[in-house]
């Protein structure tokens, strides 16, 4: 493929935004090799939020959902360095990108170099629009429309610039819209407002010449008003920018919504770019208003795919499909996602892997296994209930549910005398092998049915088996890690480390785990990391540092839930109240104590003094005696 850029044509004045890493950003992809989306050339080039906005794999995300066909011709409205032209493009459509930033038109010509199916427009849209009535099959507006009202937005307004869009919607076409929800959880939660960096600053108000943006009932009726009647709605999280998921407004209707997208999405935020101060544990949080019906009014971001009438949309977005998932962070050879389906039986899960030009399933000992479908399981795992006995402090049901887990993996494990070959998760001295593809055998991966206990999602295959112990304790340190993270008030002392609840937890349940062996799964789990991970350093020093710190660590975090803190605080104040009544009984007992010594020093003096004075009255005594039997003598004498 030609390394040339594609010619930008300029449209009309460009608009003044910028993030600050294009300059960075446009030598990379005038050097790198593999400029698409996901690739692990580009992601490895991540350093901080900007340059992982335009270059995350996980971008590719938030259009897994919507079917862009070869014939199509795609409109990329506010196209930013072309990440979703350049999706678009991959699967075959004819795109056309519109950028007003002449900086950020260059990086799309540039990261589409040599590809003949894009062109690349710098240009407002009002500057465009009479010449596209009605040319698009799909235009795509993914964080721009908040920016309507602003002079880096061209300034007319939401309501005159929907209407622009929708004229250059083809009949039986659709537009796919993305952007921050004014009411979303992590908005609820404290999280600052994406564009004013104030925490709810959008549940207070905008000012008219700010980034503006909506609720669900709000945008709702704007795209009615655009003539977008039809709407599907999809909810990508932790959001628009760097989904890990995106789930169809089906999946809330499940019987089990609250289960099931809690399984799904895990944390409904992230604060790997932003550090917010939580009000409360945000999966908690989640949980509660997905149990009372609120998850599609408070999911943290929209994607809407709208058109004019209800058949336009219906051929975009699979209706059998509830979700879509892809694991985060992962090298581009292990990267799969994952679909909640609507099958005959049932709910089901359909797996694939996104590198299909891999020349092999095993990268040495490591292996990844592609498993096209699966029924799904309904019901809580035991992850998700351990996080409810660990919030209630319920040490007996922690317990129940840890034997029950290490009770499957008692039921699997086999001896074993001699390992031919040897690798980190089965070294040379295992004595009780797991299964090949039971590396992953943590208790988020088994679900709890009226059948037993089903083990699901076997996707990473470790040749030969995987040693029992280390399996154990990788385990229960997922097991502790997903506690702390929902800063769960556990009914262990907070100065212990996670090391030795690590340690503690497996004697709870039969296992002898010492530092030695917490030492080698570090050094297996340090493989496997190194392996899957695309700039693993990050998760090489949690896994290496995490072990010595405590809960107590956690008071001195901002991501402490502020109710946790708080109560955290109350108990520390009531333990120093109590130490400082128990020092001041200590001193008064010490005072006591040195006063009764004191009076025992004083008895003995006295008795001592009284003993004397027996002894000086004996004396006297004995003198008396004598002169009185002298005087009778004498006065007998005397009277002779």
């Amino acid at each position: 493929m030609s390394s040339e850029p594609l010619p930008v044509v300029m449209a009309g004045n460009s608009l003044p935004y910028a993030d600050g890493a294009e300059a960075e950003l446009l030598d990379l992809f005038r050097s790198a090799g593999d400029r698409r989306v996901g690739s692990d050339e580009l992601a490895d080039a991540i350093r901080d939020w900007p340059t992982a906005y335009h270059l995350a794999p996980e971008r590719s995300v938030l259009l897994a959902p919507v079917t862009v066909n070869p014939a199509d011709r795609v409109l990329d409205v506010g196209a930013g360095s072309g990440v979703n032209t350049r999706i678009c493009a991959d699967r075959g459509a004819a795109v056309t990108a519109l950028e007003g930033s002449a900086s950020r038109a260059e990086l799309i010509a540039h990261r589409c170099a040599g590809l003949e199916n894009v062109e690349v427009l710098c240009g407002p849209l009002h500057a465009m629009s009479e010449d596209w009535h009605e040319s698009f099959d799909i235009v795509l507006v993914v964080g721009v429309l908040e920016y309507a009202s602003t002079g880096s937005g061209g300034g007319e307004g939401a309501a005159a610039f929907l209407s622009r869009v929708v004229d250059a919607v083809a009949p039986g076409g659709v537009v796919a819209l993305a952007i921050e929800n004014r009411l979303g959880l992590k908005y609820l939660l404290g999280f600052p407002e994406d564009h004013l960096g104030l925490p709810w600053a959008g549940l207070e108000g905008y000012r008219s010449d700010e980034p503006t943006t909506w609720s669900r009932r709000e945008l709702s009726q704007m795209l009615a008003n655009a003539g977008l009647a039809a709407q599907k709605w999809l909810f990508p999280f932790p959001d628009y920018k760097l989904p890990t998921a995106v789930l169809a407004e089906e999946i809330y209707l499940q019987p089990d919504a609250a289960d099931l997208v809690d399984q799904f999405v895990g944390h409904p935020t992230s604060s790997e770019y932003f550090r917010p101060i939580l009000v409360a544990d945000d999966r908690a949080a989640h949980r509660a208003l997905l149990s009372a019906g609120l998850g599609p009014d408070i999911a943290n971001s929209f994607l809407v795919v709208a058109g004019r009438e209800p058949e336009c949309v219906a051929g975009r977005v699979d209706e059998q499909a509830l979700a879509w998932r892809v694991a985060p962070d992962r090298r581009r050879r292990w990267q799969q996602q994952a679909m909640i389906v609507r099958s005959e039986p049932g709910l089901a899960i359909r797996r694939s892997l996104l590198a299909g030009d891999r020349a092999s399933d095993h990268e040495d000992w490591l292996g990844q296994v592609e498993i096209p479908e699966e029924p799904y399981f309904a019901g809580c795992n035991l992850e998700q209930l351990l996080l409810d006995r660990a919030r209630e402090g319920d040490v007996e049901g922690i317990v129940d549910l840890l034997c029950a887990w290490r009770a499957e993996l008692t039921a699997r494990e086999a001896p074993i005398d001699s390992v031919a070959q040897p690798h980190p998760y089965l070294p040379a001295d295992t004595t009780q092998m797991l299964p090949s593809d039971w590396l992953d055998a943590g208790l988020d991966n088994f679900v709890v049915t009226p059948e037993g206990l089903k083990f699901v999602d076997r996707e990473w295959v470790a040749a030969g088996g995987v040693d029992a112990r280390l399996a154990v304790v990788r385990g229960l340190w997922k097991a502790v890690s997903a506690m702390l993270s929902a800063r769960c008030l556990l009914p262990w002392p907070v100065t212990w480390s996670n090391d030795r609840l690590v340690i503690h937890l497996g004697e709870l349940i039969g296992d002898d785990i010492d530092a030695e062996l917490l030492g080698r799964w570090r050094q297996a789990e340090h493989e496997l990391i190194s392996r899957v991970y695309r700039q693993p350093a990050a998760r090489l020093a949690e896994l290496h540092d995490a072990g010595s710190r405590s809960r107590l660590d956690l008071l001195k975090s901002p991501l402490a839930p502020y109710r946790r803190l708080e109560h955290k605080i109350q108990k520390q104040q009531e333990m120093i109240a109590k130490l400082s009544e128990q020092h001041e009984v200590a001193a008064l007992l010490e005072q006591s104590q040195i006063h009764l010594a004191q009076a025992k020093a004083e008895l003995t003096r006295a008795q001592a003094e009284l003993a004397e004075a027996h002894a000086r009255l004996s004396r006297v005594a004995w003198r008396e005696r004598i002169h009185d039997k002298i005087a009778r003598l004498v006065r007998r004498f005397r009277s002779g």
